[in-house]
């Protein structure tokens, strides 16, 4: 077993899904409350709010169907996302329309850096806390939301996994059916595109009269 690959007594999920596999129907009720509102929180950032309580009893169904499939080489949740991806992928392209992404608030920064301050907050963090920056606050992380929503569905995707799901490069790549690399590139692309589209925003927290 390799230093990425957790142990069954590290990773909860796995030996769940382990049981499910030899049919305690117990420990899969145990796997859904654990998983259902993460998963739900990745469909509502991705396809939008209308279809995601449907999507998610997918995304368990299908999960319950190829049970036998699993392998306990990653963390469950890597192989979870990876059934979501495919069933949000599945929905976007039956809809043949735009995701309506719900981006609330980034955790992290999108240089890359690793911070408990929201991509807004680093953005205003260099001005003064007055009621009109504030007020300039709220409209920046609409600005934001909007951004987000402009990215391809892929760039979109990867961001989501990186930044509100704290995934690898590996784990992503697991995920999206892609090499490290090319998430690594994916993601610095999509970081690039919001940085051009936040650039008008950020000097001074406000729009551009």
């Amino acid at each position: 077993m390799t230093s990425e690959t957790p142990g069954i007594t590290d990773d909860e999920d796995a030996r769940l899904m382990l049981a499910v596999q030899a049919g305690d129907p117990l420990a899969f009720e145990q796997l859904m409350q654990r998983n259902q509102s993460r998963v739900a929180a990745f469909l509502r950032r991705f396809v939008g709010e209308q279809a995601v309580e449907d999507l998610t009893q997918e995304v368990f169904m299908r999960v319950y169907r190829h049970r036998a499939t699993y392998r306990h080489e990653a963390r469950f949740t890597t192989w979870l996302y990876r059934v979501a991806h495919n069933v949000a992928f599945n929905a976007l392209r039956s809809k043949n329309r735009r995701p309506e992404t719900l981006f609330s608030a980034v955790r992290r920064k999108f240089s890359g850096g690793t911070t408990a301050l929201g991509f807004e907050e680093s953005v205003l963090g260099k001005t003064n806390a007055t009621p009109t920056k504030q007020i300039a606050k709220v409209e920046l992380q609409q600005i934001v939301r909007d951004a987000v929503e402009k990215l391809p569905p892929r760039q979109r995707e990867a961001t989501i996994l990186s930044r509100f799901n704290g995934m690898s490069y590996n784990e992503i790549a697991s995920v999206m059916n892609m090499t490290p690399q090319a998430v690594k590139s994916l993601l610095c692309r999509a970081r690039l595109n919001l940085k051009e589209i936040l650039a008008p925003y950020v000097d001074d927290g406000r729009r551009e009269s």
